[in-house]
């Protein structure tokens, strides 16, 4: 079928990424494997700001990209500081707190349209690098709590529903889907599409309450309450990180973040996780 042409470069990328990823969780205890995870992360992070980067170029803002990356890198680093000792706290916003100094401290002596800018380089901070911040705190829980925890799960968990939801609402809304969700922003998202994706959601965090349950060794606790709204949350959430990311592309008149074959770029694959992954972070954090 026509409308699902693009559909085999899809799942091709989207089989190769999960391999990969699947790989990097399993083993990611490892001493190595830690650091290996920190550099992909950072890497992720650089990348994700570069686009960033290039949309407000299309608005005539031109951000600092090098001091962006330096301290997305900084900021990664402070993450695996609390990996390697757990009764270090505060340095994360001790990080935050210089990177708000030093873009201050920059634009000094580039006074025209410095609130623009400032502005721009502290969304993308918040919008960006905190919550790739809290996935990584996610896989980590020991920095969070201090009660046995499988972080390999549960970043598991964060990643599958939220990208079963955006394969469901893919998938139905392209199947039967009519009425537009928000056709100023993304065309392609219809209301079956939208309801579809949540039920996705709902569906497979009840899979994994059922794992729970029947699995209790593996340190991953789920009632069936709490799968109902942290699963209906993230299907929520997924889909109105994924109408953002859509809104950015749309005022900077750009398709895709970038033109990776199959799957866009850094911040298409990231979009709808900078949304949910903070839900997963104040759960954890609070059970």
């Amino acid at each position: 079928m026509e409308k699902f042409a693009d559909l085999k470069n899809r799942l091709l990328i989207s089989c190769v990424v999960i391999a990969f990823v699947t790989i990097f969780i399993l083993f990611s205890g490892h001493p190595v494997m830690t650091v290996i995870v920190m550099f992909i992360a950072a890497i992720t992070g650089v990348g994700a700001i570069w686009e960033y980067v290039e949309f407000l170029k299309t608005k005539s803002i031109h951000l600092p990209f090098i001091l962006l990356a330096i301290f997305t890198a900084l900021l990664i680093f402070t993450n695996y500081l609390q990996i390697l000792n757990y009764s270090i706290t505060g340095i994360t916003q001790i990080m935050l707190g210089l990177f708000i100094l030093a873009i201050f401290l920059y634009y000094f002596s580039k006074v025209d349209e410095a609130i623009v800018h400032i502005s721009t380089c502290l969304f993308g901070i918040v919008y960006i690098l905190v919550p790739l911040s809290l996935m990584i705190r996610i896989l980590y829980p020991e920095t969070i709590v201090h009660v046995p925890m499988n972080g390999k799960l549960w970043l598991t968990y964060l990643i599958s529903v939220t990208k079963i939801t955006d394969i469901g609402g893919y998938f139905l809304g392209t199947r039967w889907g009519k009425s537009k969700l928000a056709p100023n922003i993304s065309p392609g998202k219809t209301l079956v599409g939208s309801i579809g994706g949540f039920i996705f959601a709902l569906c497979l965090s009840l899979l994994f309450y059922l794992f729970s349950h029947f699995f209790p060794e593996f340190h991953f606790s789920l009632t069936f309450v709490q799968a109902l709204i942290l699963g209906g949350l993230i299907g929520i959430f997924g889909q109105i990180g994924d109408l953002a990311e859509s809104l950015l592309k749309r005022d900077a008149k750009v398709k895709d973040s970038n033109s990776i074959p199959g799957v866009g770029g850094v911040l298409d694959n990231l979009d709808s996780l900078l949304f949910t992954a903070p839900i997963v972070y104040i759960f954890i954090k609070n059970m």
